[in-house]
């Protein structure tokens, strides 16, 4: 590869770079969250131990986060900080992902949509 090439490369990789930079310096800065959504547990089923986890008496705390929208409802969600335990963090991740939040609000206390971590105890008894 010739030196002319190896810049006219280099240049059209920066001219991207500046470009992507350009497009997300004009997005619009998300809402400033007042306060963050909450789970409400009383809206969905609790995870269930994976059998094969519960045999091999594993425990752990899993954080998970969720992008909650300004209805409530779960957009997307995933595993943040593990167990340590696959199996164990995805049967919370599922579980959760199917309840319903209490919204994040904006500073003029209207909903938004916005990320929230709920961290998920197993522990057996």
């Amino acid at each position: 590869m010739s030196r002319t090439t190896s810049c006219l490369n280099t240049l059209v990789a920066l001219l991207g770079l500046a470009a992507a930079g350009s497009a997300l310096a004009q997005t619009p800065a998300a809402p400033a969250v007042q306060q963050r959504a909450v789970i409400d547990f009383r809206t969905c089923a609790k995870p269930q131990y994976p059998r094969e986890e519960l045999a091999a008496r594993h425990q752990g705390i899993v954080t998970l986060s969720f992008q909650v929208g300004a209805d409530g409802k779960v957009g997307d969600s995933k595993v943040a900080k593990s167990s340590g335990f696959p199996a164990l963090d995805e049967s919370a991740r599922s579980a959760l992902a199917s309840c319903q939040f209490k919204p994040a609000l904006a500073a003029d206390g209207q909903p938004v949509m916005a990320w929230t971590a709920v961290q998920y105890v197993w522990t057996l008894n």
